[in-house]
């Protein structure tokens, strides 16, 4: 049996990116099984949609983006994401309990009571793998961020030498720019 290195941060990360994937899968069948849902569907369907695409974009950025503004843009949307999966857990826990009627009531439906169940159980697992997920780009932020290519455009100009991007490179006079006064 194959052990985690939990010493290759980075490593460790894909690795809760993979299992996140690997739980998207069954999710998003599940939500394209419930879309019927009266006032729900589109939900749970956008939802999945936006896991997907979080997934994808964490992949990016862990693999190949190595900026503060990427990694700072994935912990943020790394938390909005854990909170969504909390509350469509519960949601569909919650309507998971519906219960069938013999009248026809408007914008109430509950007619895949298993298929709610599974996407409160999905969407369960998925907010506990992407607690672990959030917690470790958190930790292991410094890892994920490369300094080194930030200054490359930078010139190694001194600071008393002349820069070639200025239109006027001599040294700051007052007196040169100094508007007119009313004063007396």
């Amino acid at each position: 049996m194959s052990q985690v290195d939990t010493t290759d941060k980075k490593g460790l990360i894909m690795l809760i990116i993979g299992a996140q994937a690997v739980l998207s899968f069954p999710f998003t069948i599940c939500a394209f099984v419930v879309s019927g849902t009266a006032n729900a569907g589109f939900n749970v369907v956008l939802t999945a949609l936006l896991l997907n695409a979080f997934i994808g974009g964490s992949y990016y950025v862990v693999r190949k983006s190595k900026t503060p503004i990427a990694v700072g843009f994935l912990i943020g949307c790394a938390i909005m994401m854990t909170l969504l999966s909390l509350m469509t857990a519960v949601y569909w826990g919650q309507l998971a309990n519906c219960q069938m009627v013999d009248r026809d009531v408007k914008q109430y439906s509950c007619e895949q009571v298993g298929g709610y169940s599974a996407v409160a159980a999905f969407a369960s697992l998925l907010f506990i793998v992407q607690i672990a997920f959030t917690g470790a780009i958190i930790k292991y932020r410094a890892e994920l961020i490369d300094e080194v290519g930030l200054y490359d455009e930078i010139s190694g100009a001194s600071a008393g030498a002349p820069n070639p991007l200025l239109r006027d490179s001599s040294p700051y006079e007052p007196s040169k720019y100094a508007q007119p006064s009313a004063d007396l």
